[in-house]
């Protein structure tokens, strides 16, 4: 039988029921129209296999496979609703103690996209590590890894984060004493550094360090040891004089929050912001899951897009949350809106190895498991979610915990308060934090764990009873101290730890939950997505070709590949390397040179924009030679006419291009050329020459071989516009 959405399908296609029920209280009966036999395939996450739970842990009150009832068959994939799964709920009704709650759904499967054929084809594209996948975008460019020489001289605008300045005024945080080196580390390569930043003017009245923007200026001097020059007017730098330059290496613009277009993105605001500056350096992380015009929009202006220290660190901190090298892993989640983060929970579930839910997201879970919660505390839209969660966790044998005894207070008396087991009646009771038991319950179960990760409170949105907190933090910090992994994320997990100046670095903490949330959901951060890229992988250059050593040639924008193919065949004493972002592209070419025993070409799937650095700066042999060829121009929008060969891909292929090595460029648009043209003798600042007499870019091709579109064009009796430069 194959498995649809949690019913049992037969040979033919006919529908069977499969009942939720017996011991874990879950009274659903889940039906599926007839559908096509062909099974569901599963995450790979999600088959991951899990760490066993101790007798200890099955002791607990815990969702795990022994409170499975006998007429539950698990499955050996994942039973999360595939594409075009509907449901329709129905009312969950709370009817007393002994009496659990009960869900009926009705759900259609409409469409199964998932066959074994995507499968298959899946497993194609994975076999090739070089293509760039879902996550790829977290790599960036950071100002660690560029050149140093090539700041000297360049207006360099960064986005500092207020939020550390303005949250400590006393001994510096590590979190701001980097923030504070990258502009240190600016000023000392002699770049002219331009700082913009905002805070809340809320704070203006509270804190004296936002009354102006002169102090703000002054009280960032004495961090820096350098004089910063506030220049109270509307940001860019038109306003700022050029020739002050020569005495102040380090200005500050005002608040960016007295700007409409800061919020709305806005490109005259951006525009502005970029105005004289090559560099942009991001170092405000805390706003990456918003589009602002000091973040995104000034991108888009700005030759070179930079993380700068404080935001590669939290950068990498954050993708430490979803590696599970460290195990066993647990995920203790707290807080509240169970639907909105349905899809980080899932992540969680398919990551871990155990979850504890607390605060209001726990009543969602055991109103799952048929234990008796008020109507009010459950999110009724959300119990599909909930179901989901738990059947993913049954298909993993991982534990889900929950607590199992709450501290209440009196709806009729504000004095008094009650510990309230978890299964009893509570009617009449507020619940405000955890109970005495589920601490113990903590303290048995952490230390199992190589890894936690805490995130959302523990209280029930009373933020004055904060006990269960403070206790937890107490067994976190011992569990860090026995070199357990402790993330924090959220004010509430922060704050339980008191902070150590010894022992601060044993934790990672994120005072924005957003990005933890937005991050875990697989949303694309704006704020990390606007930075220019780096490649993640290392390609092994000795497994890709038979001889690394040899001269490579490298064609941007291969497309199909037919203009290496033949090049590979003509000249074999030299390696090829097709970097292309057309993923499928790509994909073919690898299949077309699969059966190619002479192992001279590769292709990659990758912006060589932002990438091309990190990837041909490995190769052990020699750049000899650089191919543009026919890049598709957009009429229509001057800044991607502009954007086609950018200062950043110049730059490094003039550094990387040994000493008489070419670049060849071709386009059937003669506009076209003499813009990539114009932009490499530039950019290039004279290591860049033209090589023989250009006669009117109508020279032959000096291969011998022509391009796919380069073929099209001439059998329609066009003209080819070409032109060889030469590194001198």
């Amino acid at each position: 039988m194959a498995v649809v959405g949690g019913a049992k399908m037969d040979r033919g296609g006919r529908r069977n029921e499969l009942k939720l029920g017996g011991n874990s209280g879950l009274g659903a009966r889940v039906r599926c129209a007839r559908v096509h036999p062909a099974p569901v395939l599963g995450s790979p996450l999600l088959r991951a296999s899990a760490t066993p739970g101790t007798p200890e842990e099955a002791s607990m009150q815990a969702c795990s496979n022994s409170q499975l009832s006998s007429s539950w068959t698990p499955c050996l994939e994942t039973r999360l609703p595939p594409a075009g799964f509907r449901v329709a709920m129905h009312d969950i009704y709370f009817l007393g103690v002994r009496v659990p709650s009960r869900l009926k759904c009705r759900a259609q499967c409409s469409q199964l996209r998932h066959t074994t054929n995507s499968a298959h084809s899946q497993k194609e594209k994975d076999m090739y590590s070089c293509i760039d996948q879902s996550t790829s975008y977290l790599h960036v460019q950071s100002l660690r890894n560029y050149p140093t020489e090539k700041l000297c001289g360049e207006v360099v605008v960064v986005r500092f984060d207020s939020a550390l300045l303005l949250g400590h005024l006393g001994p510096c945080t590590i979190s701001l004493e980097r923030a504070l080196l990258t502009i240190k580390y600016l000023y000392k390569a002699r770049a002219r550094v331009a700082i913009v930043t905002s805070w809340d003017p809320g704070l203006q009245s509270d804190n004296p360090v936002t009354k102006s923007i002169d102090s703000f200026a002054e009280y960032l001097s004495s961090l820096l040891q350098v004089k910063v020059i506030p220049i109270d007017a509307a940001p860019g730098l038109t306003t700022f004089k050029q020739e002050e330059w020569v005495q102040n290496r380090i200005i500050l613009f005002g608040n960016l929050l007295n700007f409409r277009g800061e919020v709305a993105n806005c490109n005259d605001l951006s525009r502005k912001l970029a105005s004289g500056a090559t560099v942009f350096v991001n170092d405000s992380f805390s706003l990456s899951h918003k589009t602002l015009a000091s973040t995104v929009g000034i991108t888009c202006f700005c030759c070179v897009s930079l993380a700068g220290f404080h935001f590669e660190e939290e950068l990498t901190q954050l993708i430490k949350i979803t590696d599970t090298m460290r195990r066993p892993y647990i995920a203790i989640i707290g807080g509240s809106n169970f639907l909105r983060k349905a899809p980080a929970l899932r992540m969680l579930a398919s990551l871990c190895d155990a979850l504890f839910f607390v605060g209001k997201l726990s009543f969602q879970i055991m109103n799952s498991h048929g234990i008796p919660v008020p109507s009010q505390f459950i999110e009724r839209n959300a119990v599909m979610e909930a179901l989901q969660i738990i059947q993913v966790a049954r298909d993993r044998n991982i534990p889900i915990y929950y607590p199992t005894d709450i501290w209440c207070l009196n709806n009729d008396d504000s004095e008094t308060l009650r510990v309230i087991n978890s299964t009893g009646q509570l009617a009449g009771w507020t619940p405000v934090d955890i109970g005495p038991s589920t601490l113990e319950k903590m303290s048995s179960v952490i230390p199992l764990y190589k890894k936690i990760l805490w995130i959302g409170p523990t209280d029930y949105d009373l933020t004055e009873f904060s006990v269960g907190a403070t206790q937890l933090g107490q067994l976190l910090e011992k569990a860090s101290s026995d070199n357990c992994d402790v993330i924090l994320v959220g004010s509430a997990a922060c704050k339980a730890l008191k902070r150590k100046t010894d022992s601060s670095s044993r934790y990672t903490e994120f005072l924005n939950p957003t990005i933890v949330w937005e991050f875990l959901k697989g949303r694309i951060l704006p704020g990390i997505a606007a930075l220019d890229k780096c490649y993640p992988y290392q390609i092994p250059w000795s497994t890709v070709f038979c001889d690394p050593a040899l001269p490579l040639v490298v064609d941007i924008g291969s497309g199909n590949g037919l203009f290496l193919f033949q090049m590979a065949k003509c000249c074999e004493r030299s390696n090829f390397l097709g970097l292309e972002m057309n993923k499928k592209l790509v994909i073919k070419c690898l299949q077309g040179m699969a059966s190619d025993e002479k192992r001279n070409l590769y292709f990659v799937s990758t912006n060589a924009t932002s990438t091309f650095r990190s990837i041909v700066s490995s190769y052990p042999g020699l750049l000899t030679l650089v191919t543009i060829q026919c890049p598709n121009p957009d009429f229509n929008k001057e800044q991607n006419r502009w954007r086609m060969v950018r200062r950043m891909l110049v730059e490094a292929v003039t550094d990387l291009l040994q000493t008489n090595g070419q670049v060849y460029l071709q386009s059937d648009v003669e506009s076209v050329l003499l813009g990539m043209k114009e932009q490499f003798l530039s950019y290039s600042k004279g290591q860049l020459v033209m090589d023989g007499d250009d006669d009117g870019h109508r020279m032959e091709n000096p291969f011998g071989v022509a391009s796919d579109w380069e073929r099209h064009v001439l059998a329609r009796g066009a003209p080819m516009y070409r032109t060889m430069l030469k590194k001198v």
